[in-house]
């Protein structure tokens, strides 16, 4: 939320600033501007939005493994998904995770389909009256 709540707050009011300001006000602006930008954004706001997706992506994998109501493969790729994820979320730190980003790029949507097709097959019913 920090990341997207930058744009109508503190980036707003740097730019209105930047409109009237001279040359050396506005690299000043600039590199102010730029500083938030990757601190609210990329560190804060993906980092940790990050942190909190792939969290969901290993618990629910967790779940849907110890579940009967999906196969266990399912759950499984769910925490690959989320531990790969949670690999990839340092690239803005470091490049050595560049070929985890990568590869996470292309499991998180595979993922994604899986477990939401997933989810679309399991009934309410079938969960109540195995609980019972």
């Amino acid at each position: 939320m920090l990341g997207l709540l930058r744009w109508p707050s503190i980036q707003w009011e740097l730019a209105l600033a930047y409109r009237d300001a001279g040359p050396e006000g506005r690299v000043a602006l600039g590199a102010l501007f730029n500083g938030l930008n990757r601190f609210l954004g990329a560190y804060l706001g993906e980092f940790v939005g990050e942190l909190c997706l792939n969290a969901f992506f290993v618990l629910s994998g967790r779940v849907i493994w110890r579940s009967a109501a999906l196969p266990r493969w399912i759950g499984a790729v769910g925490v690959v998904s989320g531990l790969l994820g949670w690999t990839a979320m340092w690239r803005n730190v470091t490049d050595v995770v560049a070929p985890a980003a990568v590869l996470n790029n292309a499991v998180l949507p595979i993922w994604m389909v899986i477990f939401g097709i997933g989810l679309l097959r399991v009934s309410p019913a079938h969960d109540m009256r195995r609980d019972r």
